[in-house]
């Protein structure tokens, strides 16, 4: 347990919980009861739930009754797809609104200025900018995917689409008004939208 160490010198709790689990109610309470029997103080800290992987099929009926239940531990749960992408913005919220101001972060003894790592949305999602030049894509795991696409290959580029297509890339191009003919920058990659959804 000598990860409960560093836990106890953390400000806020975040607990991730796998909403694809077959109980994520009792992960939930393993969590709790090993921090309760480190230091039953770690319970008092300001707590958020996020129950992730809200993509999943049957996500939304677990989520129900979790969040339920948490509601009435007084905590709140957060739903995310780390995937998709769905939900980074409600959850960065929700720790801004539990983290203390800069100078209650502050140890005695300790400056009251604090270094904040904040989480970027393209970590895991994907942001669609328009461009001059037409759209890009942001987000480091598309990037990455195009980087190892060889285009040139039609099965490559094929499965290239797949991903692009499971991720919601393709609907959010659209709701971005992507039009036949716009060129999509996805990294060094260039593509031109035929007007077709990718599949």
């Amino acid at each position: 347990h000598a990860f409960l160490r560093h836990v106890a010198r953390t400000r806020v709790l975040g607990h991730v919980v796998d909403l694809g689990a077959r109980d994520p109610e009792y992960d939930f309470g393993v969590i709790r009861e090993e921090l309760r029997l480190h230091d039953a103080e770690l319970l008092e800290k300001p707590t958020l739930v996020i129950a992730n992987k809200l993509d999943l099929p049957g996500a939304d009926e677990r989520l129900a009754d979790f969040r339920d239940a948490r509601k009435a531990d007084g905590l709140l749960t957060v739903a995310v797809s780390a995937r998709d992408g769905v939900g980074l913005d409600g959850l960065i919220e929700a720790l801004g609104q539990l983290l203390p101001d800069a100078a209650g972060l502050a140890r005695p003894g300790e400056p009251a200025g604090v270094v904040v790592h904040r989480f970027e949305a393209t970590d895991e999602g994907f942001v669609v900018d328009k461009a001059p030049d037409g759209f890009r894509v942001r987000g480091r795991r598309i990037e990455r995917l195009a980087a190892q696409t060889d285009f040139a290959r039609e099965e490559s580029a094929e499965r290239f689409q797949r991903d692009m297509a499971r991720m919601g890339v393709e609907k959010e191009l659209v709701r971005a008004g992507v039009e036949t003919g716009d060129t999509v920058h996805i990294g060094t990659a260039e593509l031109e939208w035929d007007g077709l959804p990718w599949a």
